[in-house]
Parts: structure tokens; sequence; C-alpha cells
């Protein structure tokens, strides 16, 4: 059983802890298992000293190759070995105990990570396990006196109602009160800030989810979820990168979701869309927001830069819940001299580029002709969007756009925002998200690493910054249906393999959205949410008030096994137990350790009046208790011990001779 128990507890663990380590446990209790296996006897006291210097050695070898990093994975592996060498010398109960106690320690370890509600069942399912393996240690007569699963049961249903009560009134931290170290080689994919050729197309084919969205409202269509992660402003003819040093702000706050408020009668919020954000972590403080993001929660404290970006205080390193708002079309901006200068700003080379630009700003006095003279060249010349485009030279913009002519999205909006800037119209490159796929049974979108865009600004007079998709005018469905219709051949082969088709799409939907109700409902469970639960329950600001009434209802609810347990006394012995307080009433007290037989012959000594009674009732009595089952119904045995309950109350009011 304690191995068993152990092994489960481990499985969870493979999910976060390095693929060496995890062999090692392995090892370990594969090497347990035989010792049991073969009945063989366990290691002496220097084998297992022995291998648990071994175990540190490894462990300090990871610490080197990791940097001096010693993060939590680190440490629950240790825990792990050392309680599987615990094993190794548990020979008397007190050992067996202490390995269980471990494993509950190590059950709470596998929420560290994450905290899905599969691990919430499966942990509930094994502390089960584990709780009746402790009982069968300490009393293995209980396996078949007791039933002990139905036990265990109603265990967890009186404990239900006070976890629901302790859940609802203390609501999870909005920080916590410590941080766990994080292991530094632990690699995340995601947005970054820097885009350079291929950088985006990595992240088509991983299918991890990046965020969550529910709008409020009616769901938008695909071409308008353009979600803004960063603004690239420099170009070294390699790779784009953010402004070194973009002035920041607060963001405007945002009442959270479920406080709607008038929407009206706020002036910033007219054409506006409301909608709320899961981020899963990322180890980077940027936020996703709708592009033209104006607002977002109070509690997130986000800052806010000119560009559109908001930027959380601290790195997201657990999943994030806030709620935005952003228009839907462009806002005039005006356009300083240290942006103009950004906006226009190119390295050398890329002559074949700049000679096309210079000639559209010769013959198109509108900028937004210019802009419009680059997207006929997408879409006219013989471009192609694919996963895989042959490797360019030194100089990019040109070899794409007059040799190669195959690429991703990076491709296109790092050439168009070249070729603006060199046609002397301000630009810039966004990147981000674009589309999602819409969950019909959740009623949110799921955006996915796959959904990686990046995409092209421009500033017009009169307009500010317009949003120009140059990946648009080479693959148009890329934007109404998601990139999976945009590719084709190998590239659609090797992307559809990451989405299920069918009825798995739907098997799937339905467990992600228990994955998102699971994160809205219990992980991101704060005091902003328990405020407006108990103003809809019309409670309001009457939390004290509402802990002592829950208190004391759940007191007085546990005080119902033991009513419902005195209703459920035995009969007969209830009518034995009225024998003897009847017969100590005539001072013959019944010993605690004095049998129904050796009770009934001193009593028949003490009142000889009342012998015969005393006999015929405790003959009844220990027939029916002690005696060969027979076809004797109980209700007749209790009819008949009443009728010599009654006999022998008359006999003792009558008056002795």
């Amino acid at each position: 059983m304690l191995i068993g128990q152990l092994a489960l507890v481990l499985v969870p663990q493979a999910r976060t802890l390095p693929v060496s380590v995890s062999v090692l446990l392995v090892l370990l209790l594969a090497w347990r298992w035989l010792l049991w296996r073969q009945r063989a006897p366990l290691p002496s006291k220097l084998v297992v000293g022995t291998t648990a210097m071994l175990v540190l050695l490894i462990a300090a070898a990871l610490v080197w190759r990791g940097g001096g990093s010693f993060g939590r994975e680190l440490c629950v592996a240790l825990l792990a070995a050392f309680v599987i060498l615990k094993l190794m010398e548990t020979r008397a109960l007190a050992d067996a105990t202490l390995v269980t106690q471990l494993s509950f320690y190590l059950l709470l370890t596998l929420y560290l990570e994450d905290q899905p509600f599969w691990l919430a069942l499966y942990s509930m399912a094994i502390g089960a396990w584990i709780l009746r393996n402790w009982l069968l240690f300490h009393h293995p007569e209980a396996r078949g006196r007791l039933a002990i699963w139905p036990l265990l049961g109603r265990m967890a249903l009186f404990g239900l109602p006070w976890a629901l009560f302790l859940f609802v009134l203390f609501p999870r931290l909005d920080h916590p009160l410590w941080r766990l170290p994080q292991s530094e080689p632990v690699g995340r994919t995601g947005i970054s800030d820097t885009m350079r050729p291929g950088s985006i197309g990595e992240l088509i084919r991983s299918p991890e989810v990046a965020f969550r969205a529910d709008i409020v409202g009616d769901p938008l269509p695909a071409s308008a979820l353009y979600w803004r992660a960063r603004v690239l402003w420099d170009y070294d003819g390699q790779a784009w990168r953010p402004d070194d040093a973009p002035p920041t702000r607060q963001a405007a706050g945002l009442r959270d979701e479920g406080d709607d408020g008038d929407e009206a009668a706020d002036p910033a919020a007219a054409g506006a869309r409301e909608y709320n954000v899961t981020l899963e972590a990322t180890q980077k403080n940027w936020l996703y927001l709708l592009d033209r993001g104006v607002a977002v929660s109070d509690g997130v404290a986000a800052r806010h830069s000119a560009d559109g970006e908001f930027f959380a205080r601290n790195p997201v390193d657990r999943p994030l819940r806030y709620r935005a708002r952003s228009w839907l079309q462009g806002v005039p901006q005006p356009l300083t001299r240290r942006t103009l200068q950004l906006s226009l700003r190119l390295p050398d080379g890329n002559p074949r580029s700049r000679e096309l630009a210079a000639g559209w700003r010769q013959r198109y006095a509108d900028p937004w002709q210019r802009v419009q003279a680059a997207m006929r060249l997408f879409a006219e010349a013989p471009f192609a969007y694919t996963l895989s485009p042959p490797p360019l030279g030194k100089a990019q913009v040109d070899t794409f756009l007059f040799d190669t002519r195959r690429g991703f999205c990076e491709h296109y909006a790092s050439s168009f925002v070249f070729l603006m800037r060199a046609a002397g119209v301000p630009a810039r490159v966004v990147i981000g998200y674009q589309g999602g796929e819409y969950n019909p049974l959740g009623k949110h979108y799921v955006i996915r690493q796959s959904d990686a865009h990046a995409w092209a600004e421009v500033w017009l007079p009169e307009r500010g910054w317009v949003r120009v998709d140059p990946t648009s005018a080479v693959a148009p469905s890329r934007v109404e249906n998601g990139v999976d219709a945009a590719l084709a051949g190998e590239d659609l082969a090797a992307l559809r393999q990451l989405r299920a088709p069918g009825w798995l799409r739907d098997l799937r939907w339905g467990f992600d959205g228990l994955t998102y109700k699971w994160q809205r409902w219990v992980l991101e469970y704060d005091r902003g949410q328990q405020n407006r639960l108990l103003e809809q329950a019309g409670m309001g600001n009457r939390l004290p008030q509402l802990l002592a009434a829950g208190m004391a209802v759940l007191s007085l609810a546990a005080l119902v096994p033991m009513w419902l347990r005195r209703r459920r006394v035995d009969p007969v012995q209830a009518l034995y137990d009225q024998f003897c307080a009847m017969l100590a009433r005539h001072g013959i007290a019944r010993g605690m350790a004095e049998g129904p037989q050796a009770f009934a012959t001193r009593a028949e000594s003490a009142l000889p009046r009342a012998a015969l009674a005393v006999r015929a009732f405790t003959d009844q009595y220990v027939a029916w208790r002690y005696g060969a089952p027979d076809t004797t119904t109980q209700a007749s045995a209790v009819a008949r011990l009443r009728k010599a309950l009654q006999d022998l109350g008359r006999s003792l009011r009558q008056k002795p001779f």
C-alpha cells in the first residue's frame, strides 16, 4: 500500500520535474518494489546513507548546471527522493505513519506549479486512498468490521459545507505572502519583444493556450480580434525591437467583471467594448488587450504607454484575470517630434526597396495612396504565405520583396513598414495575436500561440495611427478564418495536427470550458469577486454578521449526526437499559463489568418477589442478543421484552411479605 500510494502521488510530478530527476525517482521506487516483491531483506543503514549522499551529489550537480538556481522543482525532487529512502528502512508502524504523512506533503506540492481542475479531483481521490491506508495501518481489524469508503464519504460530506463557507468568506489574497523560487532554465513560449524572420513562425506550431477572453455583449468577428502586445520601432536590418524607454503612465482604472455600472454615463466608454482576459503565466510583464486599449482593472495596477501597450507591475508568473476596455476604431493621436523620428528611422542597405518607395513618394502626394500602392504590390505579385520561407541574406527586405517572395506575417509586416518609412510615411510594427477560436460551450475565445501575428500601423493626418495588415493582401483568409485556413500543403498538415476535428473538437471545447470556469470562479476568486457576490446576495458590507451567522449555523449542523445517531439506538438495548434503571431505583445497580446473567442472579436474591419476572426478561434478552439467529423478528422480540418489563414493574410494585 505504501509503494502504491507513493507512486500515485509522484505520477503527476512528471509534468514539471526534469526528465533526469524523474528517472532517478522511478529507479528508487522500482528498487523498493523489487525488495518487496522478492521478500528480500531491507538495505542496511550504510546502503541507505550512501544512496542519500548520491542523491545529494546529483542535486548539487543540477544546481551547478543551473547556475546556482535552487528552484522549487529541485526541492520537490529532494523531498520525494528522501521519502522513498525512508520507505527503504520502513520496518515499524511509526515508519509507515511517517511515510503516509509525508505523502500528504508531496500531494500538496502538486499545486506549486499550477492548479487545473483535474488535479483537484485527482488529489482528493489520492488523499482519500491515503486516509484509507492510514486507517488500516493502525486498525487492521477495520477491514472486515467497518465500511471504510462510506465512512470517508460521510466525513467528506460533513466537511464540505465548512470548506465552501470558508472559501466564500476568505478569498485568495490579492498578493501572495511570499513567492516561491523559480527555476531559471525553464523555457516559456510566447510573444517576445524582438521580432526577426522566423520568430513568430516558430510560435505557430505550438498549441499552448496564451490566454482566454470573453467579450461583453455579442461576439466580435475575427477581423476585429487584434490583440496588441508590443510596438516595435527600432530596426537594425536584422530584427525589430521596441523603443528603449517609452514614456508610461498609470493606466485608467476599470471596474471589475460583474460590476458593469452605467456605461452610458461614462463618455469615455461610448463606442468601446469591454471584455475579460485570463492570461496564462508568461514570465513577461506586458498584457494583451484588443487594439486601442484604454483601461484595465483597478486591481492589476498596470501602466499604459503612449503606444497603446499595457504593462503589469511584476512579470506574470501565474494565471492573471483582468477586465479591459478598448476602442475598436482608430483614435486621432498627435505625432510628436520624437515619435516622428522613430517612425521614419531606417538602417542603411536594401537599395532596391528604397528606390521602389522613392518612386511612390514622387508619384503619390497622399500618404494613403502610398499605403495602397504597397498593398497592391503584395496582392498582385506572386507572394506566398508559408511557414517554411527560404533564408534571407543581409539585405533582408530586398531579398524578400524581389527574390524569394515567400514568408510569414513577420516578413510582410517588416517589409511593409520599411517601404512606408522609405516613402516618407511614419510607420511601426505591432506584434501580438490575431483571431482566436470561439468556444460555443463556454462562450469565450481561446487564443493560442498558433494565433501569434505581426501587423503594421501607419500615421496619417486627421486619422492618427491606422492599422494596416499586409498579410491580408497575400492571404485574406488568415485574418477572417485563422492561420490554418491560409496555409496549404505540408504547412497545413503540420498545423492541423494541433487542432482535433469533428467530435474531438466538441470534447476539447467541453474540457476547455471546464478549465476556464475553474480559473474564473475558483483560482481567481479574490476580494473583488467576493464583494460582488455579497452585493448580489443583498448582504453588502455585512461580512462580520455573515461570518458569525455561518459559524453558528454550521456548528448547529454539526450536531445533526449526533442526533441521528441517538435516534438509531437499538430498541432491544433501550429496553434493557430501562430494565437496569428500574432495578437501580430499588437498590440493585448493575456494575460496569457485570454480565446480564450475573446481574439477574444478584437481583433475584435481593428481590425475591420479582425473581420470576427478572429471570423471564433476562432469558429473553440473552436469547435475542447472544443466542443463535432464528426466524424471530426484532419486532416480536421487542414486544415480548416490553411485556416482560411491564410484568417486572408490576412485581416490583407489590408489597413484600
